[in-house]
């Protein structure tokens, strides 16, 4: 509604208008430049905490909130393992394809710079890679019809594809029983022997409840907030190594004997995380049971309705 036509009826009727972006809540501002109008009568939720501070300092009504499970969907349904260790996720290339096919000389010169921060984020993955991305961009002159903003987000979306690729290669190229779950842009890197297919729902719960270890590889775009997988999967009561970031701290317990999940910051501390757990079945299944008591306790869609609700009962 870029043109604001619903907006406009929602103000004259005085219609609370509610948005939850999952996503990035600027991306049809910043590839397409539709601006979504602000109104006393919207209020914006983000999954990635990240943006509330631009989406606030821009006028928004905004607030955080992650996302969730639907126990319904996603709960314990154990049979035998039929995959030692599984990563569900898509390699996103025809996406960037289609991102990044009418900047392909800005992009070239940008790889030299690009692949220093990639060495740096796989290194440790709480590397600032859009900050660096910034303050690079800031000493360039850019193209006269690629706006700073858009810049900045092809950067991002590149080095996230590279470095979630150069990852699961990773794990392909180490561990014989490695599979994907994903979409079809793999097969560009990876045998069809890796690569399968699963539907969100009940494919997905069965996936999560067969796997010893689930693997959860984010993004740099999601920079501070949750992807889908981590409720899921917790919430089969399945074990989960996931990316290291900021708001899984604030969120779960990382450390110590109360462990609810596993969190790594480099492709070796993975590979380590993974050989250790393998071979630790009751420490695995007991932080398994610690994240599935958490999640179902806290983090179901039950819960984040309540917060909705919450925040509307109280911001007004």
């Amino acid at each position: 509604d870029s043109e604001g036509i619903l907006n406009s009826i929602f103000q004259k009727n005085g219609i609370l208008h509610i948005n939850w972006c999952v996503d990035d809540p600027f991306f049809e501002e910043t590839m397409h430049r539709k601006k979504f109008k602000i109104s006393e009568y919207r209020i914006d939720f983000v999954s990635d905490k990240d943006y509330l501070e631009k989406m606030t300092s821009r006028g928004y009504n905004a607030h955080f909130l992650p996302l969730g499970t639907d126990p319904a969907v996603f709960f314990p349904q154990r049979e035998s393992f039929i995959h030692e260790i599984s990563f569900v996720g898509n390699s996103y290339l025809v996406q960037l394809d289609s991102f990044i096919s009418q900047e392909n000389e800005y992009m070239h010169s940008m790889v030299p710079f690009l692949a220093q921060i990639l060495r740096e984020y796989k290194a440790d993955n709480r590397f600032d890679l859009e900050r660096a991305i910034e303050q690079q961009i800031e000493t360039i002159r850019l193209p006269p019809d690629l706006p700073h903003q858009k810049a900045v987000f092809l950067c991002k979306h590149f080095t996230g594809y590279l470095y979630r690729k150069e990852l699961v290669l990773t794990l392909i190229n180490t561990y014989p029983d490695f599979v994907i779950y994903g979409d079809q842009g793999w097969l560009q890197f990876v045998d069809t022997s890796r690569l399968k297919k699963v539907s969100y729902g009940e494919g997905l719960r069965k996936v999560y409840n067969k796997t010893k270890i689930n693997i959860d590889i984010n993004r740099p775009v999601i920079k501070n907030g949750f992807t889908q997988r981590v409720f899921d999967a917790l919430g089969c009561n399945s074990f989960l190594l996931t990316s290291a970031k900021p708001i899984i701290e604030d969120f779960f317990e990382t450390k110590g004997d109360k462990k609810e999940l596993i969190t790594f910051k480099s492709a070796e501390e993975l590979i380590d995380l993974i050989k250790f757990y393998r071979e630790h079945e009751t420490e695995r299944n007991q932080i398994a049971q610690r994240g599935y008591e958490k999640v179902i306790n806290n983090h179901t869609y039950y819960h984040r309705i309540k917060e909705l609700f919450f925040v509307l009962m109280t911001s007004r």
